[in-house]
């Protein structure tokens, strides 16, 4: 979360404000500006920290409080946003595409939601009810047998009974209007059907 208008900084920005290149300040200075500011909460990829809080540091003085109420212009990133109004990030991020919620300011390479956007979708019933997460099915899918299996199941019994003559995998091919090796497979399934029959 980005507290409404404070100013922030990615690592290179603190760099720049140092007066060193990244690799320096990785190097030399880091660990010790790690022990002393924290970045902002929920800020990954980069992470970013307060600008007052930085020049604090960088000045040797004692770091400012941020402040600690909430407000309606706190910039959030999509998973706090979504916390707020009850969806997952990625609903937030699909609802700034269709205009359920505002589309958001990018900061940082990444794209934030005020508080008050996040507020006022979670008074909105989704478009699309998808499955919940994490649901299971309450019975099997049932699996459809393609009834062309039953025909060559009938053609074979009756090739065997002597009612009919045999049939080769190019016939039913033909007859069926696929291909030789789909009609393999058919011959197969149609096996496997008769064997479970009896």
């Amino acid at each position: 979360m980005i507290p409404r208008g404070r100013p922030t900084l990615d690592i290179h920005d603190v760099a720049a404000r140092a007066g060193v290149s990244v690799a320096t300040w990785r190097r030399r200075h880091h660990a010790a500006f790690a022990a002393a500011v924290q970045p902002l909460p929920g800020s990954v990829r980069p992470l970013i920290y307060d600008a007052a809080q930085v020049d604090a540091h960088l000045a040797g003085e004692p770091l400012p409080a941020l402040p600690a109420d909430p407000h309606p212009d706190d910039l959030l990133t999509d998973a706090e946003a979504g916390a707020i109004a009850g969806i997952t990030a990625s609903t937030v991020r699909a609802d700034a595409v269709t205009g359920l919620i505002d589309r958001g300011t990018e900061r940082h390479g990444r794209r934030w939601w005020t508080r008050s956007a996040a507020e006022a979708r979670a008074g909105r019933e989704a478009q699309y009810k998808g499955r919940t997460a994490g649901a299971k099915d309450l019975a099997p899918r049932i699996a459809r047998t393609d009834p062309r299996v039953r025909e060559v199941a009938a053609i074979i019994a009756a090739a065997e009974a002597g009612t009919a003559r045999p049939v080769t995998a190019a016939e039913l091919a033909e007859q069926f209007g696929v291909s030789t090796r789909t009609a393999e497979r058919l011959m197969a399934k149609a096996g496997e059907a008769r064997r479970e029959e009896s």
